[in-house]
């Protein structure tokens, strides 16, 4: 996508917990019908979470690297935790700038565009049973200037998850805005509005958990976000969707952006 008008660009993002590619019934792992959904969505970003490297459970695959050849995007994997899935006790957490390779567990960046280096950071570590979490921070051309993008997967522990936030967005300040993060914070629509730093805006709404049947009169929340800090810098919402598949307990959330020169309020 990614389609200039001008001096502005538009590009597409999302973010999607994918469950390790199993299914909505989670009783098994289809990555052919996920990469299919991923194609469907059209995104030039894509932020997953809950992804497995050279997992026994998930066959051994290493899913990252294998969705993107599948549709063609670069690839990002950033392990959380180090170790056999099916052995929790030989887990370890992981370290930024030290994968040493073989089965671990995290988070994705999926990207048709070229992006800089891809930074994983350690998020402040979640006190009594929460496991490590990491983000991933790259930076990107568009519409004539840079935009940096975060994608992470936040504690589920809501204490953790809101020092885990507030720590990110702390670190993104000193980057080049327009800002975005993306991921599964775990953490509903207004508590994000309140815990968020100043600057901080949800670019949109919708439920994406749990990922029920359709028809299902069930009642979703919104603990996927795509969230958006642009002083000095425009950003505007053309448009957002949340899709729903055969695969995960979530629903993905995209966002198409049109980015170009600055305006007053940093908005457009």
């Amino acid at each position: 996508m990614a389609k200039k008008f001008g001096e502005a660009a538009v590009v597409r993002v999302a973010t999607w917990n994918v469950r390790t590619c199993r299914t909505r019934e989670g009783d098994r792992v289809d990555l052919d019908r996920t990469a299919a959904v991923l194609r469907s969505v059209d995104a030039d970003l894509v932020a997953l979470q809950e992804v497995d490297r050279e997992q026994e459970r998930t066959g051994g695959l290493r899913q990252a690297r294998a969705l993107g050849e599948a549709l063609g995007m670069r690839w990002h994997f950033g392990p959380a935790l180090l170790g056999p899935a099916m052995q929790p006790e030989r887990w370890r957490r992981a370290e930024p700038g030290k994968d040493p390779g073989g089965p671990a567990y995290g988070i994705a960046l999926l990207s048709r565009l070229e992006l800089e280096a891809v930074e994983t950071l350690a998020l402040p570590h979640p006190e009594g049973r929460g496991e490590p979490r990491v983000a991933l921070v790259t930076r990107l051309d568009v519409g004539g200037g840079p935009l940096t993008v975060a994608a992470t997967h936040l504690s589920f522990l809501p204490r953790a998850g809101i020092r885990q936030l507030r720590w990110l967005q702390r670190d993104l300040a000193a980057r080049p805005a327009p800002r975005l993060l993306l991921g599964d914070l775990n953490l509903w629509l207004p508590v994000v509005r309140l815990a968020s730093l100043p600057g901080w805006q949800p670019l949109a709404r919708g439920g994406t958990f749990r990922n029920y049947p359709p028809g299902s009169p069930l009642p979703l929340v919104q603990i996927d976000h795509v969230l958006a800090n642009s002083t000095g810098a425009r950003l505007r919402v053309r448009r957002t969707q949340v899709v729903a598949s055969p695969i995960s307990d979530h629903r993905a959330l995209v966002v198409d952006l049109e980015t170009g020169r600055a305006a007053p309020d940093g908005w457009g």
